[in-house]
């Protein structure tokens, strides 16, 4: 088994093991967030359960699965996100109609 852990700072860094010939895991602070198989001449990069792609390189592999978009956000963060505005705008008209009956 080989490990990798990339030059970044220590609370993201990934760490890349290969269990078996072939097959590669990226963990993330004890999480796995990725894989790559070999398949068919190719490097099959997935995150999460949703397949990524197919490389001719490891390293493109490697790249598209450690590669994290700064400006998506993820599915869950988005509706928190979402949820927090409908809250701030339901508190805002609960504030204008007391303000509007208190006059």
């Amino acid at each position: 088994m080989t490990q990798h852990v990339h030059d970044m700072d220590t609370g993201s860094a990934v760490r890349w093991t290969s269990p078996e010939r072939g097959e590669w895991t990226a963990d993330r602070n004890g999480t796995v967030v990725g894989g790559i198989h070999r398949d068919e001449g190719r490097y099959v990069a997935t995150r999460g359960r949703r397949t990524v792609g197919r490389y001719r390189s490891l390293d493109a592999a490697l790249a598209a699965v450690d590669h994290r978009g700064l400006t998506t956000l993820a599915p869950n963060r988005t509706w928190a996100v979402m949820l927090a505005g409908i809250n701030i705008g339901i508190v805002a008209a609960i504030s204008l109609v007391a303000t509007a009956i208190l006059r």
